[in-house]
């Protein structure tokens, strides 16, 4: 009796298991043969959901940085991502963290977009999507802030022999920072610009690598500093956003959004607003 019950139960279990294996094995044969996509449904579900999660690094005047009287975020690439938002008709989350955090966050896919300064290169595109570029209107050249007496003296790679260069961790500057200065003391990883240019102020760096329009908005706030005429190599200008590894829709879309804002003329207004909002409050 017990053999005849475990017997019909067997069988049951076996139907069950053809049964369901038959609908696997067919909805994955349609999927393929009607080349469905298996993946980028991250703008989808932000459509679905009402809310884009950014990921952001505030702390490089004027693009991003934090109102000093009420620690909102303002910036460029902020009223960049309000327009994304306004376009796609969502929200804007912002997700705060240093720039390194923020590359992290793009490759493990907990955030649907990074939009904070950052430039392109042949290694990022090879583990996230980047979009065209914006922020080209200006020449974005690359060099370091020094001391006065120092950046006076920096005007080729081989100049910086023996000398302490620090650079945002996880950023194109770092990398350029090793490459294109020969003979460097040492590059010094920093998580903001903020913490490079306080070591530059007590003397623990002999100068910070950043972008010369950055350079120029700390030169002219702090007593004492200097812009080398050193420049840094850049394989491409402007700045880039980016979205997880696949989500080839979500970029898709950024890109017609870069192409109509560019259309505008809206980067230069977004950018020349934030100069004049960030010295107002000294940053």
């Amino acid at each position: 009796m017990k053999s005849s019950i475990w017997k019909k139960l067997f069988a049951v279990m076996m139907i069950l298991v053809l049964v369901l294996g038959c609908f696997a094995g067919c909805g994955g044969g349609e999927a393929e043969e009607e080349g469905e996509p298996q993946g980028d449904v991250s703008l989808q579900s932000v459509l679905d959901s009402g809310k884009l999660h950014v990921a952001i690094s505030p702390d490089y005047a004027p693009y991003e940085y934090l109102d000093l009287m009420t620690g909102e975020i303002k910036g460029s690439d902020v009223m960049f991502a309000e327009y994304i938002g306004e376009q796609l008709g969502v929200e804007i989350v912002y997700e705060q963290m240093n720039f390194e955090s923020c590359l992290g966050a793009v490759n493990t896919g907990s955030v649907d977009l990074m939009i904070s300064c950052m430039g392109y290169s042949p290694e990022r595109a090879e583990t996230m999507e980047l979009s065209d570029q914006y922020n080209a209107h200006k020449n974005m050249e690359n060099t370091v802030l020094a001391k006065a007496d120092v950046a006076s003296t920096l005007k080729v790679g081989e100049d910086f022999a023996g000398l302490k260069v620090a650079a945002q961790n996880g950023s194109t500057m770092y990398d350029r920072a090793v490459n294109e200065l020969p003979g460097v003391g040492e590059v010094v990883a920093v998580s903001s610009i903020a913490d490079g240019i306080m070591m530059l102020q007590e003397g623990k760096v002999d100068a910070v690598a950043m972008a010369l329009n950055v350079a120029e908005e700390f030169c002219g706030n702090y007593d004492g500093l200097g812009i080398a005429e050193f420049r840094f190599v850049a394989e491409k200008n402007g700045n880039v956003v980016g979205a997880p590894k696949g989500d080839v829709a979500m970029i898709e879309a950024v890109n017609e959004i870069i192409a109509k804002a560019a259309e505008e003329d809206l980067f230069i207004q977004w950018y020349n607003e934030a100069v004049a909002e960030a010295e107002k409050q000294g940053l």
